[in-house]
């Protein structure tokens, strides 16, 4: 426990010394303790002993002097006020006299330079003296200022301002808690709301504490939050400093043990537990001041990384499809999915070979999450989309300034991203001859370098490639290396058509179709079997798409590819006069709105799903309707009017009546009736 002496002239007012005590008890709580000294009781040969010495005013200087042994313990406490009093100040007409009572000569003095040390002088202060207000020397003076001295102020005087007893200043509090050695978090809390109370003369002193304790809490927080042990020391090896967590970790810190060369990542071992130590020796020239400690615990460490690949898997970086995801039944996808499986196994490349839009990325991604990279990024790259210089700079990275355009600070090529985990290469037969090299040395070292780097970086990456060229005719052409070839194509994977297929076509129809596959007619099924499918699975898909926006299926209303003629056989929804239908179809008509409506509503009937007009206006978009809100509240009213949905208030939603489903089951010809 710290101990401040307060040396006073006299025991009279003995409640404004009560309130410079109150004021110091108040910042430092718990931690000083108080004695106060008289000047006129002190005897010779007594000695004031504190920590701190502190005096009410600067004529007890000499006065004090033979009472103490030192003099670098003493303060002179400083003068403020409140600044719920400045209002009323600041309010005095400019250039008003202004009486100052106070109880004596000297604090009326030390009030009056109390003022004008704070700046406030717009008014002429007239210290307050008996003889001259008995001569009548303040006639027509209206204001007085007065220290909580009311009872001395002539009666006569208008407005009387109490400003209350003198705080005590800002400076006065900050010089005892540095003489003092006190720090504490409750200490500078007080001492900020305490700054926030009064007036201070130096708004240079105000700031400057405001900005060394913000710039403390900041690095407080680093060191704390940072997830690092920190620890200090002078050139001696003492402790200087230590944050939470060394303090956790170190009961005694064995400090030899950090003695030695300075560098980063090194291995220390203490207790059994492992860390990443860095050290860093701070000095001045050649003279050695001390270092600075940082360690990162090994358990730590694993579970950043653990949370790193879960941003990354949040962020898109990482395989969705399974082979789970892969829709067939045919023995040559089967057979197709078993030898990607035990490839999946093994870390070696892969050549994906299949027609546009046979699901090689499917494939790829399945092959990811099948293989022990599964929960590590993955990453892929059309590089038929790129031009060379592009896609050299998206794989293998740059360094800053290489090229115009280039980031500033430089940027990480897919193959540093996907280190530990796998990249996909798709359109792989597209890439220039002197990409062809560069990946070569990529597959062959296991090494990068950046665009405008001569570092090169070491990496672990499985590399799956796919292409819809046939690459032994590119090689055979010279337009291929035919060693990339062979590094690529270690484990070869082809991915069969879906006219080779065609007992997968139905189950892919009703995976892609969902609800809407029981609106799917038996002719149409058949026709969509015949079909050949060039454009295979991914073909297969967009004509759902427009089946459940547009009604119909595209292959089927045009002329198949190498025939020139429709087909057209066994329907009358297919006849001559489709395109005219089908421009029918492209109508938002409310028959057709409502027909979509009645089909979400009809899908969710079974379910304790409720369906809100959001999610309405969302499969509305979806299906290539575009209305307001309020046109859709005025749709369901009309459909709830003809029976055909119930609206239900709340969370309940709205849902489709049994009028509705019969209406949903007839033909939808409401279309052709407007043409006929």
């Amino acid at each position: 426990m710290k101990k401040i002496a307060i040396v006073y002239n006299n025991m009279e007012n003995r409640s404004a010394m009560t309130h410079i005590e109150q004021e110091i008890e108040k910042v430092f709580a718990n931690e000083v303790t108080l004695e106060n000294y008289y000047i006129d009781q002190l005897k010779e040969g007594d000695k004031i002993t504190a920590d701190a010495i502190l005096l009410n005013g600067q004529q007890l200087l000499t006065a004090v002097r033979p009472y103490i042994e030192e003099t670098r313990s003493l303060i002179v406490l400083t003068r403020s006020i409140s600044k719920k009093h400045l209002t009323e100040l600041l309010q005095i007409p400019r250039n008003e006299n202004v009486l100052l009572v106070n109880d004596s000569e000297v604090s009326t003095m030390e009030t009056l330079y109390m003022f004008y040390e704070l700046g406030i002088f717009h008014f002429t202060l007239i210290p307050f003296n008996e003889n001259d207000y008995a001569a009548g020397a303040y006639k027509g003076i209206s204001y007085a200022i007065t220290p909580k001295e009311v009872q001395l102020v002539p009666r006569e005087i208008e407005h009387v301002i109490d400003i209350g007893y003198r705080e005590i200043g800002f400076d006065t509090l900050a010089r005892l808690a540095d003489m003092l050695q006190l720090s504490s978090e409750t200490l500078s809390s007080n001492l900020i709301h305490y700054l926030q109370s009064v007036v201070e003369p130096s708004m240079n002193s105000h700031n400057n504490y405001l900005e060394s304790y913000v710039k403390s809490l900041i690095l407080n927080e680093l060191l704390s939050d940072s997830g690092f042990a920190v620890l200090a020391f002078d050139a001696h090896g003492s402790l200087l400093f230590e944050n939470q967590r060394a303090h956790n970790i170190f009961d005694k810190p064995e400090f030899a043990d950090f003695e030695g060369k300075d560098g980063k990542n090194l291995l220390f071992t203490y207790r059994d537990s492992n860390y990443l130590m860095d050290r860093v020796s701070l000095g001045n020239g050649d003279e050695k001041l001390g270092y600075i400690i940082s360690l990162r615990d090994e358990h730590e460490i694993r579970e950043a990384e653990n949370q790193l690949n879960r941003k990354i898997r949040e962020k898109g970086v990482f395989a969705k499809y399974h082979f789970s995801d892969i829709i067939c039944q045919t023995d040559v996808m089967s057979s197709c999915i078993s030898i990607a499986k035990k490839a999946a196994l093994t870390d070696f490349t892969l050549l994906i070979h299949g027609e546009s839009g046979t699901g090689k990325e499917l494939f790829a991604q399945s092959i990811h999450n099948y293989s022990q990279r599964k929960n590590k990024p993955f990453l892929a790259i059309n590089c038929a989309a790129l031009s060379e210089n592009l896609l050299e700079s998206e794989l293998f990275g740059y360094e800053p300034g290489s090229f115009t355009g280039a980031q500033k600070k430089g940027k990480m090529g897919l193959f540093e991203q996907a280190n530990t985990g796998t990249i996909f290469l798709d359109e792989i037969g597209d890439i220039s001859s002197g990409l062809q090299s560069k990946l070569l040395r990529v597959l062959q070292e296991k090494q990068i370098m950046r665009v405008g780097s001569d570092k090169i970086i070491n990496i672990d990456v499985r590399v799956i490639t796919a292409t819809n060229k046939d690459l032994r005719q590119l090689v055979s052409e010279g337009k291929f290396r035919e060693d990339l070839f062979y590094r690529l194509s270690v484990i070869p994977l082809e991915i069969p058509a879906l006219r080779e297929r065609k007992n997968d076509i139905l189950p892919l129809l009703s995976y892609f179709a969902g609800s809407d596959y029981h609106r799917i007619s038996e002719k149409e099924k058949n026709l969509l079997c015949d079909y050949t499918w060039p454009g295979n699975v991914r073909e297969l898909e967009n004509s759902v798409i427009c089946f459940k926006t547009l009604g119909f299926f595209p292959v089927l209303n045009t002329p198949l590819p190498g025939t020139g003629t429709s087909d057209t056989s066994g329907s009358d929804e297919y006849s001559s006069n489709s395109a005219a239908k089908n421009h029918n179809h492209i109508v938002n008509t409310k028959e057709r709105t409502e027909r979509i409506l009645l089909d979400l509503l009809y899908s969710r009937s079974s379910s304790y799903h409720s369906t809100g007009r959001p999610e309405m206006l969302h499969y509305l978009r979806e299906n290539g309707v575009l209305i307001s809100d309020g046109r859709l509240r005025e749709l369901l009213s009309e459909m709830e009017s003809k029976g055909l949905i119930r609206i239900a208030r709340g969370r309940r939603g709205t849902s489709i009546t049994e009028k509705g489903i019969m209406a949903l089951d007839a033909p939808d010809n409401s279309e052709d009736k407007k043409h006929q």
